[in-house]
């Protein structure tokens, strides 16, 4: 299928429609920033002219648009924002250029399937765009009927040749209705019984002559994607996306409908059935189709193959063919995205808010998930861009600082609000309590030389990174233990790394503590264990620059009143 393309000398940052029944391109006015702004205020401010212009689009309808500093001067200029009936439009652009701080958006109601009463889909288009409804209908295809001419079933294959695998087979005499043909016109693609395939042709037979079979169309040798069928305007469409031209102004379609009936989109061949859900979309020519799911689940369907994926996933298709929008491959389902790929996309346009979600705002920042909100608050992990994050609550810092509390599991995790990306309702999260900071250190002994930290106020903690011998005794199990044996550790290294405001401390465990300093020569810990199996205090004494001591107690969740409690002591080995 091929674009309706649209030879336009406009400046980038305009979105352009093309309808049948004007005679001309509308022009929009690109939207830029004031004063040569930011990206991030560039795509505010188109954000906030759509939701001025297009807040109201009508079900099968598309809006433009537009920026409140236009170009007046030029002809067929609408300010108010461009709005056409999805039946008259043949295609829809929009365009950004970094350059002349541009960066276009565009809005639709899609009636995707869905019944008057059910409602649309909305469609916001941003960045760098191309969107037309497909070339060739179903209907307008070529077709003719053919039947298995011998009495033995015949093999109908995923491709035009024998190397391709059998999907089903056709009994003798069964018909079925043949849809296009290789290049060398000696197989055909079939949609039969047991869905679409491929049949060799010396194995047909059909009314009329080899001017009936030439006239199919010429198809790829491995197309197995079924015929567009699009009864509504726009139900099915081809589209691409360009490339982001900074982080915060990317390209790409936004498809949202929040109703309980399922809608039906079809994008480059590829079918979306959805309810209740947010997708976003992005595609170049032979390259590959994405879909990812923000919010709620849908089944993605390419070459015959439906593909279930949920809130966090997404699914991936290769394009190609003549057009670069055909699709090449089943749709492979990606478990994660990366989030700096959805972070900025523009979900303030749609009119159902997503849950809060937050995640790195670039693919190189770092930020650490802590036991609860505060600097001095104990490293569980750190946070994956790969990866995104639902939020369930949110406490202020002990410097007053806000952080979010995440669900990563068994154990919530917590990150300073400044240093993620947010998206989604994020207002309506409630504040939490967050858990005690609990930095108990033990008594400092008046003599020199017992346990604790001694009375000359040297600070012995090391200012490079060192490795400790440690000795953890044996278990001191107190509290009711439902009869558990104890548990005692083997003799281990540990390794301790100077850190802001205290050290790092790990020693059997994958993942290193944060032990804040609480006075010279004391650091501790409470919280959530590395493995998320319970809770542990650490206090850990340097006694000497080469001997320290320290006390944990472990509470299991299995067994939450009962407390096991180890006294350490540790030289230090290098």
């Amino acid at each position: 299928m091929r674009f309706w393309r649209i030879s336009i000398t406009l400046a980038l940052g305009l979105a352009v429609l093309w309808s049948g029944g004007l005679s001309a391109a509308v022009r929009v006015p690109t939207v830029a920033a004031q004063d040569g702004g930011s990206c991030e205020e560039l795509t505010a401010q188109a954000i906030q002219a759509a939701q001025e212009t297009c807040a109201d689009v009508a079900r099968g309808e598309a809006c433009l648009a537009t920026a409140s500093a236009l170009e007046s001067d030029r002809e067929r200029i609408n300010t108010e924002g461009a709005r056409i009936p999805l039946a008259d439009l043949r295609a829809l652009y929009t365009s950004a250029d970094a350059t002349a701080n541009a960066w276009g958006v565009a809005v639709a109601a899609l009636t995707a399937g869905l019944p008057d009463e059910a409602g649309a889909v909305t469609a916001v288009f941003f960045g760098e765009t191309e969107t037309a409804a497909p070339a060739q209908q179903a209907d307008q295809r070529s077709t003719l009927t053919v039947y298995n001419r011998g009495s033995a079933p015949i093999n109908v294959r995923n491709g035009a040749a024998v190397t391709y695998a059998v999907v089903g087979q056709m009994a003798g005499g069964e018909e079925a209705l043949a849809d296009g043909r290789n290049e060398q016109a000696d197989w055909v693609r079939v949609q039969f019984s047991g869905g679409i395939g491929w049949v060799f042709v010396p194995l047909i037979g059909w009314d009329g002559d080899w001017d009936a079979l030439n006239a199919l169309e010429v198809l790829l040798p491995n197309d197995v994607t079924p015929p567009v069928q699009a009864a509504e305007p726009f139900q099915a469409l081809t589209f691409t996306s360009g490339a982001a031209i900074c982080p915060q102004a990317p390209s790409g379609l936004l498809l949202q409908y929040a109703g309980e009936q399922t809608a039906s989109v079809i994008v480059d061949q590829v079918t979306l059935d959805f309810a209740d859900a947010t997708l976003l979309i992005t595609a170049q020519p032979n390259d590959a189709l994405e879909v990812k799911v923000l919010s709620g689940a849908a089944t993605i369907t390419a070459r015959g193959i439906p593909q279930e994926v949920e809130r966090g996933q997404g699914v991936r298709v290769t394009l190609g063919g003549e057009d670069g929008l055909t699709p090449l491959s089943d749709p492979q389902v990606l478990r994660t995205y990366a989030f700096p790929s959805v972070a900025y996309a523009p979900l303030e346009l749609l009119p159902q808010p997503t849950a809060c979600t937050v995640g790195l705002p670039s693919e190189d920042a770092q930020v650490s998930l802590r036991v609860g909100p505060g600097e001095e608050r104990g490293v569980l992990a750190a946070m994956s861009a790969q990866a995104s994050y639902p939020v369930i609550g949110w406490a202020a810092a002990p410097d007053g600082s806000p952080w979010w509390q995440l669900d990563t599991g068994e154990t919530p995790t917590w990150a300073p609000q400044s240093a993620v990306r947010a998206l989604g309702a994020c207002e309506a999260v409630a504040e939490v309590e967050p858990p005690p900071l609990i930095m108990a250190a033990p008594p400092i002994s008046s003599v020199e030389g017992e346990q604790g930290a001694p009375m000359s106020g040297v600070d012995f903690a090391p200012t490079a990174n060192s490795v400790w011998q440690m000795r953890p005794g044996t278990d001191h199990m107190s509290g009711s233990c439902s009869g558990a044996p104890a548990i005692n550790f083997c003799d281990h290294l540990a390794a301790i790394t100077p850190a802001e405001g205290g050290i790092m401390w790990r020693g059997m465990e994958p993942t290193p503590y944060f032990l804040a300093r609480v006075q010279p020569n004391v650091y501790a810990y409470s919280g959530p264990n590395v493995q998320g199996t319970g809770t542990v205090t650490l206090t850990l004494t340097f006694t000497s620059e080469t001997t320290l001591s320290m006390t944990m107690a472990l509470v299991l969740n299995s067994e939450p009143n009962c407390q096991h409690t180890y006294y350490y002591s540790g030289t230090r080995n290098w």
